[in-house]
């Protein structure tokens, strides 16, 4: 009996003992799991510069594309600007180049901040991030409104511009001018709308172009200098045209009339200018055949002309002078003077004309 007692105790411990082994792991296993949700799941902090923040309060909604995603928790007034400070919700991105606005839904509700970037990929909105003035936006208060229209209507008024009745003129002269065209205007509105349509389908080439327009007005302004220089020389030259164009058109006419005798010239001595032209072709032919001579004639005419003169013996009136035997060609097959040993003819007198190497 106490053989069995002792065997149920063991069981049970055995059984306690893996009940605590289990309890453990989960409670191991869920502290991991709190850890990484909390770490995942907390919320981001972020810091916007406002240049008010009337009908702003905390608690007001912080919204993405109409979506609340956080509260405001700071107002802080600044010298320069009121510091806002939101909370986003755990899990809620937003890009990191958002800017933030400050709505007014209507007149008397209370106004939330409208985050204009939702994140979908790429860097996102840090923590202690801070969104500046430059990105910042509020809208116009009533009162400022007011303030405009109040001042456009004083200087429109009697004591403005309409003092001397001048607006009240143009009103009655536009509505006389205008009377009747309503369709032409309403016509010249839609063509512009085409025409807005238009551009925007080419506003890349549109804007490219502007870009060259711009590049070209910046190399004139560099080249101020060289451009008037070259306009003032234009004129220079418009001017002495505008001088001379009695001169000029007289020129012309004469040069109408020269051009005319040739063409009647031509007309009636065709056939005998092309007979011209076509018994020139054989002399034209010999003296391409024979440019190798030619060629040899125009360099050694100077030389044998030189050599003339100073042979010549104004004295005696006679030339003077000694023939090189070595140097006579007899051989040459087209006359003229040897290219190659083997053309050469033999040494008649050896030792005279040579020279040592």
């Amino acid at each position: 009996m106490s053989t069995r007692a002792q065997r149920s105790r063991d069981r049970r411990a055995r059984l306690l003992r893996s009940g605590a082994l289990l309890l453990a792991l989960a409670a191991v296993v869920l502290a991991v799991t709190a850890r990484s949700a909390y770490v995942d799941g907390r919320s981001t902090t972020v810091v916007a510069d406002f240049d008010s923040a009337v009908g702003l309060y905390v608690g007001s909604d912080v919204q993405v594309l109409g979506v609340p995603v956080g509260e405001v928790t700071d107002i802080e007034p600044g010298v320069e600007a009121v510091r806002v400070t939101m909370r986003l919700d755990p899990g809620r991105k937003v890009a990191a180049g958002t800017a933030a606005v400050i709505v007014a839904p209507t007149v008397v509700s209370d106004r939330y901040v409208q985050l204009t970037e939702p994140w979908t990929e790429g860097a996102a909105l840090a923590d202690g991030a801070v969104i500046d003035a430059d990105r910042t936006a509020v809208p116009v208060e009533i009162d400022e409104l007011y303030t405009s229209l109040e001042d456009v209507s004083t200087r429109l008024g009697p004591n403005g511009a309409n003092a001397d009745g001048a607006l009240s003129a143009f009103l009655e002269v536009a509505a006389e001018n205008l009377d009747g065209t309503g369709a032409d205007l309403n016509t010249m509105i839609s063509e512009f709308s085409d025409l807005s349509a238009t551009v925007s389908g080419v506003d890349a080439d549109l804007f490219a172009t502007i870009g060259h327009l711009a590049e070209l007005s910046e190399m004139l302004e560099v080249n101020d200098e060289t451009v008037g220089s070259a306009t003032s020389r234009f004129a220079e030259v418009a001017d002495y045209l505008a001088a001379d164009r009695d001169d000029l058109a007289t020129a012309v006419q004469e040069l109408g009339a020269a051009l005319a005798v040739l063409d009647d010239f031509i007309a009636d001595n065709r056939s005998a200018l092309r007979t011209s032209v076509d018994n020139l072709v054989g002399p034209t032919q010999t003296l391409v055949n024979q440019r190798a001579s030619l060629e040899e004639l125009l360099r050694m005419a100077p030389l044998t002309l030189q050599n003339f003169l100073q042979a010549y013996d104004p004295a005696t009136g006679s030339l003077q002078g000694r023939a090189n035997l070595n140097e006579a060609n007899l051989w040459s097959s087209d006359g003229l003077s040897a290219r190659s040993s083997s053309d050469a003819p033999p040494v008649l007198l050896p030792g005279i004309g040579e020279t040592d190497r």
